[in-house]
């Protein structure tokens, strides 16, 4: 059976950013089972690193119009897939990216690539994944696809829900984003709104009395409708 092209996104671990030379370093994957209940094991990026590590792009939002360029390193260790980019060039979409990921925003790496062995681990029910041709990895924002939830939000307390929306109404008033940097934000916000107010209910639902009101969700409204207003 031909391999299929698939991503798949984990919680980005961001080891150092260089704002100066515009280098970011961190995991584009780990050996943890995933919210879709794979497992990459380690080694499986080995053939394909040795084969074709100088080929694999670092894009933006897995968007292959938009390059950050190609990877200065990219290696495995026991957490992960690891990688130190080359600088960042200046582009619009670029410099949005370094923002974001300075203002602790961008949260998730996601990965371009092939299975091109796996197995399927029937006691565990997970898909063990042993080898991967590796494409490209990518920075994605939790606001990159309205359609698309940011899968980071399951690992995500309350409190940091509304801390990660507290850095972005900042970044909205007052970053130097792209009008497609903040139009992605306003979905970001939009996102975590629905997903606080979600999580917030189920734990009210499990506490006695009515549940408190939860002012972060009027910054959440006033904070959208503010921005809206200034893109029209």
């Amino acid at each position: 059976m031909k391999a299929q092209y698939e991503h798949k996104s984990y919680t980005a671990e961001i080891k150092d950013l260089d704002l100066k030379n515009r280098i970011v370093t961190g995991y584009l994957s780990a050996w943890t089972k995933d919210f879709h209940d794979d497992i990459i094991t380690q080694g499986a990026y080995a053939k394909t690193l040795k084969e074709r590590s100088s080929q694999i792009l670092f894009l933006n939002q897995h968007n292959w119009q938009m390059p950050h360029g190609y990877f200065k390193e990219l290696f495995e260790d026991a957490h992960g897939l690891g990688f130190v980019s080359n600088p960042l060039p200046n582009t619009s979409y670029s410099n949005d990216a370094l923002e974001l990921y300075a203002q602790g925003i961008m949260k998730e790496h996601s990965i371009g690539f092939e299975a091109v062995k796996w197995k399927w681990d029937e006691e565990n029910k997970t898909r063990e994944i042993n080898e991967i041709k590796l494409y490209e990895g990518s920075n994605v924002t939790l606001g990159a696809n309205s359609d698309t939830p940011f899968t980071g939000f399951k690992t995500l307390t309350v409190q940091e829900l509304n801390d990660m929306s507290t850095r972005i109404i900042k970044t909205l008033r007052d970053g130097t984003m792209t009008d497609d940097g903040f139009r992605s934000l306003e979905i970001a916000l939009k996102q975590l709104q629905k997903e606080a107010y979600t999580r917030g209910k189920l734990d009210a639902s499990n506490q006695p009395g009515p549940g408190p009101t939860n002012p972060q969700q009027i910054d959440f409204a006033q904070a959208i409708k503010q921005f809206t207003q200034t893109l029209n």
